[in-house]
């Protein structure tokens, strides 16, 4: 698979927007339970660890890890509630169908939408695309279910507005490119809304971040790098791009995750959905 410019300018976007956006979590995670610098390094290490973990299994087990990464990711990103729906006052079956709904767009609609060309990015990473095949099959009929009980059970304005570009995707969907749809959800409806929540949080203008923030990014990056060289050994400079920086987002989303979805709702309101 050859990746177009459109491509290498998505995933630079990811690189450049979408990773940096859990580098606040430790000044999260002191903000949530007030920790004293002994804890910190706990955390921290705690953290390391967790991503490290992610990491080997991504590399032992792809086929294994890419599932676990797209449900993981259906959770994460349906909290997150880019479309601001309403969370509030709503039954199990109404929330989950949300969450659902919203998640699903990138790791369940995409895909199902793409799938020719996900699958080859699918084998590219390591995984065996055949066993993703009727798991899809099953995920794309929740995801329907989901989509058509969210849109009886919200009023919502973006909901709406989204149902239309869907549809409106699926007739120009040759205008556009699977990794670009991603990077456009992850980095804008995603990660930007996750920066001014975690900015607020800690008590920190936007263009005033602490230097947390940038050794955790650049760290990241050249976690990118270094893996790129990695796989640049065997493998092609589109495959290596691509498993290089999927499996960085891997790693990351796991810790990330459990400190975001897990432990925050816990201790701070702001960060629960109910």
């Amino acid at each position: 698979m050859t990746l177009d410019l459109i491509d290498y300018l998505s995933l630079l976007a990811i690189i450049l927007i979408g990773i940096p956006h859990g580098a606040l979590d430790l000044n999260l995670a002191i903000a949530g339970s007030a920790a004293k610098p002994k804890k910190q390094r706990v955390i921290f290490i705690v953290y390391v660890m967790v991503a490290v973990i992610s990491f080997i299994a991504w590399y032992l087990a792809p086929s294994l890890s890419l599932l676990a990464f797209l449900l993981l990711s259906t959770v994460h990103f349906g909290r997150a509630n880019p479309l601001v729906l309403d969370y509030k006052n709503k039954n199990l079956a109404e929330l989950v169908s949300a969450v659902t709904f919203q998640g699903g767009l990138t790791t369940i609609f995409l895909p199902w939408l793409y799938w020719n060309e996900i699958k080859v990015i699918f084998n590219l990473l390591g995984a065996t695309s055949n066993l993703f095949e009727p798991i899809g099959i099953f995920g794309i009929i929740v995801w329907f279910l989901s989509a058509a009980f969210t849109l009886v059970s919200q009023r919502n304005i973006g909901l709406i507005l989204t149902t239309f570009c869907l549809l409106g995707l699926v007739y120009f969907k040759e205008s556009f490119t699977p990794l670009s749809l991603f990077a456009a959800f992850f980095c804008v409806l995603h990660s930007l809304p996750h920066y001014l929540k975690a900015f607020k949080e800690i008590e920190r203008p936007l263009l005033r971040p602490p230097l947390g923030f940038f050794i955790n990014t650049v760290m990241a990056w050249l976690l990118v790098v270094i893996i790129s060289l990695f796989f640049f050994q065997n493998q092609s400079v589109s495959s290596a791009t691509l498993s290089a920086i999927f499996s960085v987002l891997f790693a990351l989303t796991i810790p990330h995750m459990i400190l975001v979805d897990g432990l925050l709702p816990r201790k701070l309101e702001n960060w629960r959905i109910t």
